[in-house]
């Protein structure tokens, strides 16, 4: 060190080089790096709060006036960025202090001083907004202008974690692209602008302060210990306070500058703008003066890509944005020069305009390329998805039946013992191919679970767009054999719903099933058997692309079953439907269900993926809940017991907000309380602090699990096109060549799928018909994205239920002021999900409390995979994630889920249906806790299994609990009507109580637990 510092000042080099080192160390591994492999987890699940932040810790609304917006959204750039800054200030202060001390801070030669502030800046991982202050530590400490460039820039750009991120999300061309820009910049453009300044400006000016290393010629060669490690205290002190008042003002200003620019040119604003040089122009200037953090670029120009932007403009976002900033142009300005600001702005804008406009030349080049290579050959065969329908003991009248549980299942490891589902005879294979990686087919098919032959025992029912239908009768033991189904054209038809329900009301559960583009069907259980001869349609609306939810109640309390369509339309990549996507409930006429009579649901038409009938408000009178994807609100509904609905608004405040990507809806008296909580998943994921919770394994993995070697091949099969295929807009032109290294199926579905992509890429429904005959999904899938889409009203938005991003929402009732609900999902620790689906809520240990089970992932471009994850209720009003103590891991992307217990032990087992991926069985293995339960048998009406009722039972302790025979709600599952009770160590119950759909009570009296008992009346 004695020939590098300069003496007596080695000790205090020593010190600062030890600051440097720990602030680095503790910025690194507490908050850089984990923050950025969080994001790099949640990649393709990222969502935008705010125009300049990843969270906004203040919500914006669209309600607000716009100064409100621009002081919010300053807020929440300072919340963004303060961990990046302060680290920036304090590193700054310490790089200023320890050059300070060097004898020799740069090179002679400008392009070496660019590769040291190369090597300087890409390791630190700071935004360009963070890298300012550091930068002007080390102009301030006398090293060369190239070196503070160089540095300053390399820093956002290069980081090894963003550059997976941007592999991960963006084309190939566009990774190149950025990368070597950003290298010209730092290596060739900082040199070159440098020697355009004058020889003044680059010289090591004096260390400010100074730090004494102009000496005298009689200087001491060393210091005492104390004495040194005081004069670097003081020293760094000083240092600190010029770079806190030289930077923060600058900073904060910053930040406002940018919330006013962000606030009045938000991203959306080029949604639908074809590309034209002018506007990229604007693009690059704007990217340039926001002062973005880290990574955000890579997110925003990922996001845009995905909503239709043209990809010259996300490349001139991609380059501009993060590189430099207004808060880089003042730090420049004030420490070098304005000159040397104006210099790197132009340089960065005008290559951010060439970017934009090669990167567009480059893509329409290759789109022409990739209709040639996907047309070379004929399809000729024709197929049409379109054409078929559119659309015992007796007490008050109650006969109670007790059957006993079965002896436990034997005790395992953990309470659940993952299964495949062929090692209990569910033998159906992946059914996964090119053609399904697309919305809403990557989201996988319904589960239902039910008795369909009346012996007692839980059935299987699992849709298929390969086979139609998948029945599995169960031998009352939990072991499975596949029934054969006369299916007639349904067996090849897309099906995607497959609820078990009795309609007509002879006690033996019917089918109803949706299809995609092939309408919806019913298909009568006669006495234990289906048949072709079975099936009636059941109409839709004329222009109904698919029923992707379904609820089953009595809405207008005749005695019959009356169906809720949750219709969606396209989904992620055109977001906004159109009147095609509109709800509507059928009336069922005295066991005739065909559609004819119907009701369509007021409000917005949205993409929706879950809907609910359930009683909210206790009146006895089934309700509706209505969960939408994206922008569109959720709609709550107050049945009037006639049929009718009136729609909650968000001026009676009755409910606060819902969530934004609703994918599942579920109500469930989780305090036992006798009071129903309102439970909602979506992505509920946050770019920062999620890792405690969600578990993530790498894609890479994906298939290392899988038991049967053919489901293994097929997983393998798809995850290598998964690996370079990119949909929609981020579909990258270059694929088209990918297509010939395919065979079979693949192949063919790679061409038809990648033409679609072309076609919404660039807005041009005329490509939809180049789609080869033989591929009438894709061309389905094509057509479907150009409808016509149906924009909000401004009443109609002013009265929508606001919608929050990032977090379920637990909506629990506030008993003092009536009908209101607050979101207490953060307190009970039910606040993250995931990529949340389906979402179970029951008791699975049998504690007395319900716990909540949610199946996760997408197929959506990730790096990684998450698990299911288990909430266990603690009792107290908390959920604790317990996934990994209860053997519920599961890290294949999941949709849909049933719950039912499958060998009749008294403890409820599950099914998931993965994607790309067999069907799992979580058996219970619980040995402990005692349980009791109900199954209804109304005769009465046509409702024979009672769904809407509600039965409430009171334990020996007097503690009470309320279940809700409930048909729908979750996503694409259907658990069999049956009420379950864990009851823990007590050993039945004094009391319960049903209330019928009909608004009618019956009592029982004191019950032994182990036993299902059936109450018919």
């Amino acid at each position: 060190m004695q020939t590098l510092v300069t003496p007596p000042f080695q000790k205090r080099a020593f010190f600062t080089l030890l600051l440097v080192v720990v602030l680095a160390v503790i910025f690194w591994t507490q908050s850089r790096y984990p923050a950025l492999d969080e994001k790099a987890m949640m990649s393709g699940a990222i969502q935008l709060e705010d125009s300049l932040s990843f969270e906004a810790k203040y919500p914006i609304l669209d309600s607000m006036p716009v100064w409100k917006k621009i002081g919010l959204s300053t807020l929440n750039w300072i919340n963004t960025n303060k961990k990046g800054m302060t680290f920036g200030l304090l590193f700054g202060a310490a790089m200023l202090t320890f050059f300070g001390y060097l004898r020799q801070r740069s090179f002679k030669d400008g392009y070496l001083n660019s590769l040291l502030g190369l090597f300087i800046g890409a390791p630190l991982g700071v935004c360009v907004n963070c890298a300012a202050p550091i930068a002007k530590g080390l102009y301030a400490a006398g090293m060369r202008a190239e070196t503070t460039l160089s540095a300053m820039v390399a820093s956002p750009t290069l980081n090894a974690v963003v550059m997976t991120m941007l592999i991960s999300l963006l084309p190939l061309y566009m990774v190149v692209t950025k990368v070597v820009l950003s290298l010209f910049v730092i290596l060739i453009a900082v040199p070159l602008v440098c020697r355009m300044l004058p020889r003044a400006q680059l010289e090591v000016p004096p260390p400010v302060p100074a730090t004494g290393w102009d000496l005298p010629d009689t200087a001491p060669q060393s210091e005492p210990l104390l004495a040194a490690f005081w004069g670097f205290v003081k020293a760094y002190a000083v240092n600190l306070w010029f770079i806190l008042r030289t930077t923060v003002p600058l900073m904060l200003l910053a930040g406002f500058l940018g919330a006013v620019v962000g606030t009045l040119i938000p991203p959306e604003t080029l949604e639908g703008v074809s590309f034209s040089v002018f506007i990229v122009v604007a693009v690059a200037l704007v990217g340039l003066f926001l002062p973005v953090p880290i990574a955000f670029d890579v997110v925003l120009a990922g996001a845009l890509l995905s909503a239709g932007l043209a990809p010259g403009y996300v490349m001139a976002l991609l380059f501009t944005l993060g590189i430099f900033s207004i808060y880089s142009f003042f730090i420049v300005a004030g420490s070098i020069s304005l000159r040397a600001a104006l210099l790197m702005s132009g340089v960065i804008v005008v290559l951010g305009i060439g970017a934009g406009i090669g990167a567009q030349s480059y893509y329409n080049w290759q789109s022409k390329r990739a209709l040639n290579i996907l047309l070379s050959e004929d399809h000729s065969t024709p197929f049409s998805l379109i054409g078929m329908a559119h659309a015992q003991e007796t007490t008050q009248g109650i006969t109670l039946t007790a059957t006993p549980f079965t002896p436990p299942s034997p005790a395992a490891d953990t309470p659940f013992t993952r299964l495949e589902g062929w090692e209990i005879g569910l033998d159906k294979p992946i059914e996964f191919s090119f053609q399904d990686m697309w919305p809403p087919f990557w989201e996988g098919r319904s589960l239902s679970s039910g008795d369909v032959d009346g012996d007692g025992d839980t059935d299987l029912l699992i849709a298929s767009t390969y086979e139609g239908l998948y029945l599995y009768d169960n031998d009352g033991a939990g072991q499975f054999t596949r029934r054969p189904l006369d299916l007639g054209a349904l067996a090849s038809a897309p099906v995607f719903n497959a609820a078990l329900v009795d309609l007509d009301g002879d006690g033996w559960l019917d089918i109803f099933v949706t299809t995609y583009q092939r309408g919806n069907f019913l298909i009568t259980n006669n006495t234990g058997d289906f048949s072709a001869a079975g099936i009636t349609p059941v109409a839709n609306r004329e222009d109904a692309i698919l029923s992707l939810a379904l609820s089953f109640g009595d809405v207008d309390r005749d005695g019959d079953l009356d169906v809720a369509l949750g219709n969606w339309a396209a989904g992620w990549y055109r977001r906004i439907p159109g009147e095609e996507s509109r709800n509507r409930i059928l009336l069922n006429e005295a066991g005739t269900l065909n559609g004819s009579r119907f009701t369509d649901l007021p409000g917005i038409p949205g993409e929706t993926l879950s809907i609910l009938f359930s009683d909210i408000n206790g009146d006895g009178i089934s309700d509706l809940l209505v969960g939408n994807d994206f922008e569109i609100p959720d709609y709550f509904y107050l049945g009037d017991g006639k049929g009718g609905f009136d729609a909650i608004t968000y001026a009676q405040n009755i409910i606060p907000h819902t969530t934004t990507t609703t994918m599942a809806v579920k109500t469930a008296d989780l305090a036992n309380d006798g009071t129903p909580e309102i439970y909602l998943a979506q992505i509920a994921g946050r770019s920062s602090g999620v890792s405690s919770t969600l578990k993530m394994q790498p894609l890479e993995q994906y298939c290392d699990g899988i038991k049967r070697a053919e489901d293994k091949e097929t997983c393998a099969r798809n995850m290598t096109i998964k690996s370079w295929y990119k949909s929609g807009n981020n579909f990258d032109p270059t694929y088209a060549a990918r297509c010939a290294t395919l065979s079979g199926r693949d192949q063919r579905e790679c061409k038809g799928m990648l033409v679609k992509d072309l076609a919404i890429q660039q807005n041009d429904p005329a490509v939809c018909d180049l789609i080869p005959a033989d591929q009438s999904l894709a061309k389905a899938y094509c057509s479907a994205h150009f409808r016509p889409i149906r924009q909000p009203t401004q009443p109609e938005a002013d009265a929508a239920i606001q919608q929050i991003l990032r977090s379920n929402v637990l909506l629990e009732q506030n008993g003092a002021q009536g009908l209101r609900f607050e979101d207490t999902a953060q307190t009970r620790g039910l606040d993250v999900g995931g990529w949340s689906w389906d979402t179970k809520i029951a008791d699975f240990d049998n504690d007395g409390a319900q716990d909540v089970y949610i199946v996760n992932g997408t197929w959506v471009p990730n790096e990684v995979s998450p698990s299911n994850l288990f909430f266990h209720n603690q009792g107290d009003g908390s959920f604790t994630e317990s996934s990994g103590v209860f053997g519920l891991e599961d890290y294949l992307m999941t949709a849909a889920a049933t719950a039912f217990d499958l060998d009749g032990d008294g403890d409820l087992d599950m099914v998931t249906h993965p994607v790309n991926g067999p069907l799992t069985v979580f058996r219970n293995n619980s040995q402990k806790g005692n349980a009791i339960a109900f199954r209804l048998e109304d005769r009465t009406g046509k409702n024979r299994f009672g769904i809407g009722a509600v039965v409430r039972i009171t334990a020996q302790d007097g503690t009470t609990q309320s279940r809700e025979l409930q048909l729908g709600g979750g996503f694409m599952s259907f658990d069999a009507p049956m009420a379950h009770f864990g009851l823990g160590s007590q050993t039945g119950i004094s009391s319960a109580s049903i209330r019928w759909p009909d608004g009618s009570e019956s009592s029982l009296e004191a019950l032994a637990a182990g036993a299902t008992y059936t109450v018919s009346r």
